[in-house]
């Protein structure tokens, strides 16, 4: 069995390749155990015009983690988050990486903020402040959008300058290391690498 065991907590969609659905193999193929609990169980993603589903709250959460508990199933040396719907899930979820951190100190996480991209929210916004004051010190590895990343710092990334700032905000709020997915610099075409 591997050493490596993963809890990811994000969306599940019936037609596509999104959240659990898209980690999961890969991480498999990499030689990573992986357990998943699905924030959301959605027949497609939320770009499409219609989308049907549930989005799971707390108690359904609490719920779940429990049940790992109480077997004592959380032997885990990564936690990876992504998409979450629900403000009261996403609350729970800093409790519940809290009490996994104690714990388990070296318990690696890699939390994916995702709240929208291009300018537009994909989940109501109330879950900003919940990202902001309970999840940025809790990440070894935050990986946002150039989107997420300005709301979560308040900077706005015009230029390469714009980026370090942003990095450096993130850093002074306890995350390790940050990869931003994407960045849209107004007067470049060239691909960079910030490090």
């Amino acid at each position: 069995e591997s050493n490596f065991r993963v809890l990811s907590i994000q969306s599940h969609v019936v037609y596509g390749y999104v959240g659990n659905k898209s980690a999961c193999f890969p991480l498999q193929v990499l030689g990573f155990e992986v357990d998943m609990i699905n924030s959301v169980q959605l027949s497609n993603h939320t770009g499409y015009e219609s989308i049907k589903g549930q989005i799971l709250k707390a108690d359904e959460l609490t719920e779940l983690y429990d049940g790992l508990k109480t077997n004592n199933l959380l032997h885990c040396s990564h936690l990876l988050t992504g998409y979450v719907g629900s403000v009261s899930f996403l609350t729970k979820l800093s409790d519940i990486i809290k009490e996994m951190k104690k714990n388990n100190p070296d318990l690696y996480v890699v939390i994916d903020p995702v709240m929208g991209d291009n300018g537009q929210m994909y989940v109501p916004d109330e879950v900003l402040p919940v990202y902001k004051n309970d999840f940025m010190n809790l990440a070894n590895l935050m990986t946002p959008n150039q989107f997420e990343a300005e709301l979560l710092t308040g900077i706005t990334i015009k230029s390469k300058e714009s980026v370090f700032q942003v990095l450096k905000a993130f850093h002074e709020k306890g995350v390790e290391t940050v990869v931003l997915s994407s960045v849209q610099l107004e007067s470049s075409k060239n691909l960079f690498l910030f490090g």
